[in-house]
Protein backbone atom coordinates (compact mmCIF):
# COMPACT_ATOMS: atom_id res chain seq x y z
CA UNK A 1 0.00 0.00 0.00
CA UNK A 2 2.78 2.52 0.69
CA UNK A 3 4.06 2.22 -2.88
CA UNK A 4 0.53 2.89 -4.21
CA UNK A 5 0.26 5.96 -1.99
CA UNK A 6 3.60 7.24 -3.28
CA UNK A 7 2.46 6.60 -6.86
CA UNK A 8 -0.79 8.52 -6.27
CA UNK A 9 1.11 11.36 -4.62
CA UNK A 10 3.47 11.55 -7.61
CA UNK A 11 0.53 11.56 -10.04
CA UNK A 12 -1.14 14.33 -8.03
CA UNK A 13 2.07 16.40 -8.05
CA UNK A 14 2.44 16.05 -11.81
CA UNK A 15 -1.22 16.94 -12.35
CA UNK A 16 -0.88 20.01 -10.13
CA UNK A 17 2.24 21.22 -11.95
CA UNK A 18 0.52 20.80 -15.32
CA UNK A 19 -2.56 22.63 -14.06
CA UNK A 20 -0.47 25.56 -12.83
CA UNK A 21 1.72 25.66 -15.95
CA UNK A 22 -1.17 25.78 -18.43
CA UNK A 23 -2.39 29.31 -17.54
CA UNK A 24 1.16 30.68 -17.85
CA UNK A 25 1.45 29.28 -21.34
CA UNK A 26 -1.97 30.65 -22.29
CA UNK A 27 -0.93 34.23 -21.47
CA UNK A 28 1.18 35.32 -24.41
CA UNK A 29 3.08 38.53 -24.91
CA UNK A 30 1.34 41.13 -27.09
CA UNK A 31 3.89 41.86 -29.81
CA UNK A 32 1.92 44.79 -31.26
CA UNK A 33 3.91 47.89 -30.38
CA UNK A 34 2.68 51.48 -30.78
CA UNK A 35 5.29 54.11 -31.59
CA UNK A 36 4.08 57.69 -31.11
CA UNK A 37 5.77 60.82 -32.40
CA UNK A 38 5.37 63.37 -29.62
CA UNK A 39 8.08 65.66 -31.03
CA UNK A 40 7.74 68.70 -33.28
CA UNK A 41 9.60 67.03 -36.17
CA UNK A 42 8.84 64.34 -38.73
CA UNK A 43 10.33 60.93 -38.00
CA UNK A 44 11.89 59.75 -41.24
CA UNK A 45 13.12 56.28 -40.29
CA UNK A 46 12.35 53.63 -37.68
CA UNK A 47 14.52 50.56 -37.22
CA UNK A 48 14.15 47.61 -34.88
CA UNK A 49 15.38 44.08 -34.53
CA UNK A 50 15.79 41.57 -31.71
CA UNK A 51 18.65 42.60 -29.43
CA UNK A 52 20.45 39.36 -30.24
CA UNK A 53 21.03 40.44 -33.86
CA UNK A 54 23.94 42.62 -34.91
CA UNK A 55 22.11 44.94 -37.33
CA UNK A 56 19.12 47.27 -37.28
CA UNK A 57 17.26 45.63 -40.13
CA UNK A 58 15.26 47.56 -42.73
CA UNK A 59 13.66 50.97 -42.32
CA UNK A 60 10.21 50.02 -41.03
CA UNK A 61 8.63 53.21 -42.34
CA UNK A 62 9.50 52.21 -45.89
CA UNK A 63 9.81 55.76 -47.20
CA UNK A 64 6.85 57.14 -45.23
CA UNK A 65 7.17 59.66 -42.42
CA UNK A 66 5.66 59.69 -38.95
CA UNK A 67 4.40 63.23 -38.46
CA UNK A 68 4.15 65.00 -35.10
CA UNK A 69 1.22 63.62 -33.12
CA UNK A 70 0.92 60.49 -35.26
CA UNK A 71 1.27 56.89 -34.08
CA UNK A 72 1.93 53.65 -35.88
CA UNK A 73 1.51 50.11 -34.62
CA UNK A 74 4.15 47.57 -35.57
CA UNK A 75 3.78 43.82 -35.09
CA UNK A 76 7.06 42.37 -33.86
CA UNK A 77 7.69 38.74 -34.72
CA UNK A 78 9.30 37.45 -31.53
CA UNK A 79 8.70 37.69 -27.78
CA UNK A 80 12.27 38.74 -27.03
CA UNK A 81 14.05 41.98 -26.12
CA UNK A 82 14.38 44.42 -29.02
CA UNK A 83 16.62 47.35 -29.95
CA UNK A 84 14.93 50.41 -31.49
CA UNK A 85 16.37 53.34 -33.42
CA UNK A 86 14.49 56.36 -34.76
CA UNK A 87 15.80 59.11 -37.03
CA UNK A 88 14.25 62.57 -37.02
CA UNK A 89 15.15 66.27 -37.10
CA UNK A 90 17.23 65.95 -40.21
CA UNK A 91 19.51 63.08 -39.36
CA UNK A 92 19.43 62.94 -35.55
CA UNK A 93 18.99 59.48 -34.05
CA UNK A 94 17.83 58.07 -30.73
CA UNK A 95 17.96 54.50 -29.49
CA UNK A 96 16.32 52.25 -26.92
CA UNK A 97 18.21 49.00 -26.43
CA UNK A 98 17.32 45.66 -24.81
CA UNK A 99 13.66 46.68 -24.52
CA UNK A 100 11.39 44.02 -23.05
CA UNK A 101 8.39 44.38 -25.36
CA UNK A 102 6.26 42.17 -23.09
CA UNK A 103 6.19 44.73 -20.27
CA UNK A 104 5.90 48.06 -22.11
CA UNK A 105 2.90 49.70 -23.74
CA UNK A 106 4.84 51.52 -26.46
CA UNK A 107 7.58 53.92 -27.42
CA UNK A 108 7.32 57.69 -27.34
CA UNK A 109 9.47 59.95 -29.50
CA UNK A 110 10.04 63.29 -27.75
CA UNK A 111 12.23 66.33 -28.30
CA UNK A 112 14.70 64.70 -25.89
CA UNK A 113 14.83 61.29 -27.57
CA UNK A 114 13.12 57.92 -27.40
CA UNK A 115 11.25 56.90 -24.25
CA UNK A 116 9.79 53.56 -23.25
CA UNK A 117 6.35 53.67 -21.68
Amino acid sequence: MPSRARFLAAVAAVAASVAFAAPAQAQRCDTNLRITNNSRSNVTRIFYNPSSTSNWGPDRLGGQVLRPGQSMVFRLQHEVPYDFRVVWRGNEAAEARHTNICVISGLLITEDGLRVR
